[in-house]
C-alpha cells in the first residue's frame, strides 16, 4: 500500500494537534484514587528522555498502604499499577524514608554535594560521569505542608562520597521508594492505551 505525501500546509497543522495532545500522567481516577494524598512520592525524571511527564518513572505512596507507580513507555512493563502495602511494610517504608531526618537535610548543600562528585570524578586518572544521569525528585507530607528535594541521583553521590551524611539519607529514602517501582502490582492502565 502506497503512502501519499503531506502536503506542505498541513504539516504544521499536524505538529500542532500532535503538540496539544494531552499527555497520559497518572489519572486522578487511576490508581489509589479513594486514597489520602500521598504521603511520599518520588518522580525519576530519565536523564536521556528528561522532557514530559510520560518519562518519568513516578511512585505515589499513601498513608492507607495503596501505591500508585507509573512506569513510562520505554521500560519494561510499562503503564500504571496499584500494589498495596500491609502494616509491616508500611513501617518499614516509614523508617526508610524518615521526613523527619529529611527535613533537617539543606537542599543547597545536597544538590552542590551532587554537583561535586562529577567535580571530583574529573580530577582522577579514571573519569566516570553521567552526562544524563537521572534526576530524584523526592516529596514527603508534613501535616498540611509539602516539601521536596531534588538531587542528581543521590545513590551515585552517596556511594562516591560515604562521609556525606545528607547524600546517604536522601539515597536510602530514593532506594525505599525506588524498590516499589519495581513491584509487581495490579495493572490500572497499559501505557498507550485509553
Amino acid at each position: 500500500m502506497s503512502r501519499r505525501p503531506v502536503p506542505p500546509w498541513c504539516q504544521g497543522t499536524i505538529a500542532a494537534l500532535a503538540l496539544a495532545a494531552p499527555l497520559p500522567v497518572m489519572a486522578a481516577g487511576g490508581a489509589c484514587a479513594g486514597s489520602p494524598p500521598p504521603a511520599f512520592e518520588l518522580s525519576i525524571a530519565s536523564g536521556a528522555m528528561r522532557d514530559g511527564e510520560e518519562n518519568r518513572v513516578e511512585v505515589r505512596a499513601h498513608a492507607d498502604g495503596c501505591v500508585a507507580v507509573r512506569r513510562p513507555w520505554f521500560l519494561r512493563e510499562a503503564g500504571e499499577y496499584e500494589l498495596r502495602l500491609d502494616a509491616r511494610e508500611w513501617a518499614a517504608l516509614q523508617s526508610a524514608v524518615a521526613p523527619e531526618e529529611l527535613r533537617k537535610i539543606d537542599p543547597r548543600r545536597l544538590g552542590a554535594q551532587t554537583r561535586q562528585v562529577w567535580k571530583d570524578a574529573a580530577a582522577g586518572p579514571v573519569v566516570f560521569a553521567e552526562p544524563d544521569a537521572d534526576v530524584y525528585t523526592l516529596r514527603w507530607r508534613e501535616g498540611d505542608a509539602l516539601r521536596q528535594l531534588v538531587a542528581g541521583d543521590p545513590r551515585q553521590a552517596a556511594a562516591r562520597q560515604p562521609e556525606s551524611a545528607e547524600a546517604g539519607r536522601v539515597a536510602q529514602a530514593v532506594a525505599a521508594l525506588r524498590a516499589l517501582a519495581s513491584r509487581t502490582g495490579k495493572p490500572v492502565a497499559a501505557e498507550g492505551a485509553k
